[in-house]
C-alpha cells in the first residue's frame, strides 16, 4: 500500500457542532503535515496503510490503533488536552504537531513496514524546518 495522507481530526465530542469546530481548528493548524509529507515523501510504500487518521480523543490516555486498518484507512487515537492545546501559540502548535506525528510514526512503524529511512528523514526535515 501507498501512504498518500495524513487526516487529523478530533474525536466526537457528544456535540456534532462542537466536534466540526474543533475538526476545523485542528485540520488548519496541522494542515502543514499533511502538505509537507505529500512535497517531500510523495507516497510511503508501507504495509499497512493508504491514509493516516488521527483522532485526537481527550478521554485516551496513551497512542492507539481505534480502527484496525480497513481498507488500509486505519484510525490512530491520540491522547489529546483542547484546554492545554488552546493556550499555544501558532509556532508552538506547529512544534506540537511535529512530535505528535513523531510519535505517531514510531508507534505504528513495526506495523507499517516500509522503508523507515524515508520517514526518518521527513521527521528530521520538519524537526529542522519548525523547531529549529
Amino acid at each position: 500500500m501507498r501512504l498518500r495522507a495524513i487526516n487529523i481530526y478530533s474525536a466526537y465530542l457528544g456535540n456534532e457542532d462542537d466536534t466540526k469546530r474543533r475538526t476545523r481548528q485542528l485540520r488548519r493548524d496541522a494542515d502543514f503535515l499533511d502538505y509537507e509529507f505529500a512535497e517531500k515523501v510523495r507516497f510511503y510504500d508501507n504495509d499497512f496503510c493508504r491514509q493516516l487518521n488521527i483522532a485526537c480523543d481527550e478521554k485516551a490516555t496513551e497512542i492507539l490503533i481505534s480502527n484496525s486498518g480497513i481498507e488500509g484507512y486505519p484510525t490512530v487515537t491520540i491522547p489529546f488536552d483542547f484546554s492545554v492545546y488552546e493556550g499555544l501559540t501558532e509556532t508552538d502548535r506547529k512544534i506540537y504537531w511535529v512530535e505528535e506525528i513523531k510519535r505517531v510514526f514510531i508507534f505504528l512503524s513495526d506495523k507499517m513496514n516500509g522503508k523507515a529511512q524515508k520517514i526518518r528523514d521527513f521527521i528530521e526535515y520538519l524537526e529542522n524546518k519548525y523547531i529549529d
